[in-house]
């Protein structure tokens, strides 16, 4: 067996291989339930990684793809190849091993996970100081401080103390170092179009860790994804999480609700980008009512009225952010799709106008899935295009000026004039995904609950 590395196992050993690799303050105990629960279904195994629980510590730093090797040494053990479960860290390191050993990766399932913490530099510096903290604070204090965020605010005390206990007999230098370094180090962008595995990507949307736009940007990397909303009991970390998963067919043995298959059908099929729901045709094609359909297709300026409520909740980050917004065709990434009934229907974009009142802001973000577009109608907008937390270029814009902001480039908006500034904003999908806002920003952390 791999020398020095600890795992917990259950199921049978002839039954399909499940690799189980935890977060980077964690252990093979937070596998507990797959290990009770998934025995009669697959062979579970759970790693403590090096350095971590009871593996020993190791001589040297792996780097990521030192931790991606011993994992798929683990596999080759056991006969491979291996569905592999990961869930943040445990997530990069799986999406590591899929580019790196194809051939031992049946299948991915990466919950609340990223490419790495090096696609940013701010995340990169705060990644490294944990060793420092963990070595100045304790096993126990630093566990107590950062456990209770790995579970959303309803978990119930006992799983918070679970959470907390596990961290605190799982850390230690110098393998909780070497893992924050290799999660600093690490940008997977260039890895993801090229693994070929059937992959399910899970995030909740309360993880306040990596969030749901690092979720979604895996998944986003691989070519015709499906998407399906999927609440998770409010005890998960990943309760109401978006699937996501590249086309092909995961195995029988991880067909249960947690585990669906990839050839499924989207629970919500409404709400993918693969199915969008345009304004329908059907008087159109049935000879029905021509002057009522033509009139279903128009959005007038006098039926329109700013919403100043749906933005409201960025009022907690200050008073600069309120705005509003007048819309037109589809509800942008924060409206309610299900119930407004103020728009025409989407079949592909979106778009509204802005109204930024004098000395109004749009919070640094990023759009992590599509390009968005802004044409002013009145007024100037100041328009912040930003690399890192030091590096920003602005430009105003006026009358009839526009700018096209592409995927992944973080972008701000200010009206530094004395009038109300009116800007149409257009973006290519039928419902974007929630956009990010840097750990720098005010609006960090800022949620609508």
């Amino acid at each position: 067996m791999t020398a020095g590395i600890h795992t917990r196992e259950a199921g049978d050993p002839d039954a399909p291989l499940l690799l189980c690799l935890h977060g980077i303050g964690s252990s093979s105990a937070a596998f507990a339930p797959q290990l009770d629960g998934l025995a009669d279904q697959v062979r579970v195994v759970a790693w403590d990684a090096p350095g971590y629980a009871d593996s020993a510590d190791p001589d040297h730093a792996p780097g990521l793809d030192g931790y991606a090797d011993t994992a798929a040494a683990l596999i080759r053990e056991r006969g491979g190849p291996a569905h592999v479960l990961g869930v943040s860290w445990g997530g990069v390191i799986a999406l590591r091993l899929a580019a790196r050993h194809p051939d031992l990766v049946a299948s991915l399932i990466v919950a609340d996970s990223s490419r790495g913490s090096g696609t940013d530099p701010d995340r990169a510096k705060a990644m490294r100081g944990r060793a420092e903290q963990l070595a100045a604070e304790g096993p126990e204090a630093f566990a107590a401080a950062r456990g209770p965020r790995l579970v959303s605010d309803g978990a119930p005390p006992e799983l918070v103390a679970r959470v907390v206990a596990t961290m605190a007999a799982s850390v230690r230098g110098p393998g909780y170092g070497y893992a924050a370094d290799a999660m600093a180090d690490a940008d997977l962008t260039d890895d993801l179009p090229a693994i070929t595995a059937p992959a399910l990507v899970l995030c909740g949307e309360q993880d306040t860790v990596t969030g749901t736009a690092e979720s979604q940007a895996i998944a986003g990397a691989w070519r015709n994804p499906s998407t399906s909303p999927s609440p998770a009991p409010d005890t998960s970390p990943t309760r109401n999480a978006p699937r996501r998963s590249t086309p092909g067919s995961a195995p029988t043995s991880t067909s249960s609700p947690a585990y669906p298959r990839n050839d499924e059908p989207p629970t919500h099929p409404e709400r993918t980008q693969e199915h969008p729901v345009p304004i329908d045709k059907t008087p159109y094609e049935n000879n029905g009512d021509l002057a009522k359909f033509t009139d279903s297709l128009i959005a007038t300026k006098d039926s329109r009225e700013p919403d100043w409520d749906t933005l409201s909740f960025q009022e907690k980050a200050g008073a600069q952010y309120r705005r509003a917004q007048i819309r037109y065709v589809g509800s942008g990434a924060t409206g309610n799709h299900e119930s407004d009934n103020r728009i025409l229907p989407s079949g592909g974009f979106t778009l509204s106008n802005m109204l930024l009142p004098p000395g109004a802001e749009g919070p640094e973000h990023t759009h992590h899935d599509v390009e968005e577009a802004f044409f002013v109608l009145e007024g100037q907008v100041r328009v912040g295009i930003h690399r890192g937390a030091d590096e920003t270029e602005y430009r105003t814009l006026g009358y009839r000026d526009m700018i096209v902001v592409p995927a992944g480039v973080a972008r701000s908006l200010k009206n530094e004039g004395d009038t109300d500034a009116l800007f149409c904003v257009i973006i290519g999908t039928r419902k974007p995904q929630v956009p990010t806002y840097p750990e720098h920003s005010p609006m960090h952390g800022v949620t609508r609950d």
